[in-house]
C-alpha cells in the first residue's frame, strides 16, 4: 500500500508540477523593450568631479589621464553633448567633491581607503586650485544648471538632496559622466538606479581610475544598472523640450 502511495503520489506531482509551471508563465508579463526616444524636460546629465584634480594640466592625476583625453577627445566631447543637452532642454546637474580644510566631516580613523587617501595627500579642500570646476562645462547665464554643494561621499546622491531635487523637477531619465568609471561614477550610477531613475551611462563621457577593472565594469557590470551608450546615440534619443529649438535658435 505504502509503494502504491508512493508511485501514484509521484505520478500526481509530475504533471502537477508542469502545470504550475506553465500557469507561471502564463502570468508573467513580458519585459517592455528599452525607450527608444526621451524628453528632454524629463532628462538630466549627472556630471560627476569635473574639477581641475583630474581636467587641469598641473592636476595630481591629469598625467593619468592625459594620454586617453589626447586619444578620445573625452573632454572635447563631453562638452558638445551638454551644448547641444542644454539646447533641447535637459537638466544639466554639476556634482563636486570636496571638503573642508580640516577634513572634520570624514572618519580618519575608517580602514576604507578612498577617504584616508585624501587626507593624506590634504587633496580636494574646498576652495582649493585642484577643487576648481571645468570652466569649458561652467553654464551661461541663460542656462539652468544646477551646482550641488561639495560632498564627501563616493555618489552623487550621497548627502546632497540630489533625488529629491530631480524628483521635484519630473525628472526621470539621468545621464551619468565623470571621475571615475569604477568609483564615483560607478557610485552615481548604482545609486540613481536603486532611487528608481532609468540611469544611461556614457561611455565616452567617463574614464576609469583602474583601468581594466573600469572597462570590465562599464562592459559587464554597469549594464545590470544602466543602458551603457554613447555621446551621439544619447543625443539622438533626446526629444527636444516645446519651445527649446525656438530659443536655441535665437541664441
Amino acid at each position: 500500500m505504502t509503494k502504491f502511495t508512493r508511485v501514484h503520489g509521484s505520478r500526481i506531482a509530475a504533471p502537477l508540477f508542469v502545470l504550475l509551471a506553465l500557469l507561471a508563465q502564463a502570468r508573467s508579463e513580458p519585459v517592455p523593450p528599452i525607450a527608444k526616444n526621451i524628453k528632454a524636460e524629463e532628462t538630466a546629465i549627472l556630471l560627476v568631479d569635473f574639477q581641475a584634480n583630474f581636467v587641469s594640466p598641473d592636476g595630481a592625476w591629469y598625467g593619468k589621464f592625459k594620454e586617453h583625453y589626447a586619444k578620445t577627445k573625452m573632454l572635447d566631447r563631453i562638452v558638445e553633448l551638454v551644448r547641444q543637452a542644454r539646447s533641447k532642454g535637459v537638466l544639466i546637474v554639476h556634482i563636486t567633491e570636496g571638503y573642508t580644510s580640516n577634513y572634520g566631516e570624514l572618519d580618519p580613523a575608517n580602514p576604507g581607503l578612498f577617504h584616508r587617501g585624501q587626507i593624506n595627500r590634504g587633496a580636494w579642500k574646498i576652495g582649493s586650485k585642484e577643487a576648481a570646476y571645468y570652466e569649458p562645462l561652467k553654464p551661461s547665464g541663460g542656462d539652468r544648471d544646477l551646482f550641488l554643494p561639495p560632498r564627501s561621499q563616493a555618489s552623487g546622491f550621497g548627502g546632497t538632496g540630489l533625488s529629491e531635487i530631480l524628483r521635484g523637477k519630473g525628472i526621470k531619465n539621468v545621464a551619468v559622466a565623470g571621475f571615475t568609471s569604477d568609483v564615483c561614477v560607478y557610485a552615481t550610477v548604482l545609486s540613481a538606479y536603486d532611487f528608481g531613475f532609468h540611469v544611461y551611462a556614457l561611455r565616452e563621457g567617463m574614464v576609469g581610475f583602474f583601468d581594466a577593472m573600469a572597462e570590465q565594469m562599464v562592459n559587464s557590470v554597469y549594464p545590470m544598472w544602466s543602458h551603457v551608450i554613447d555621446n551621439d546615440d544619447f543625443d539622438k534619443m533626446i526629444e527636444a523640450a516645446p519651445g527649446a529649438s525656438r530659443k536655441a535658435s535665437a541664441d
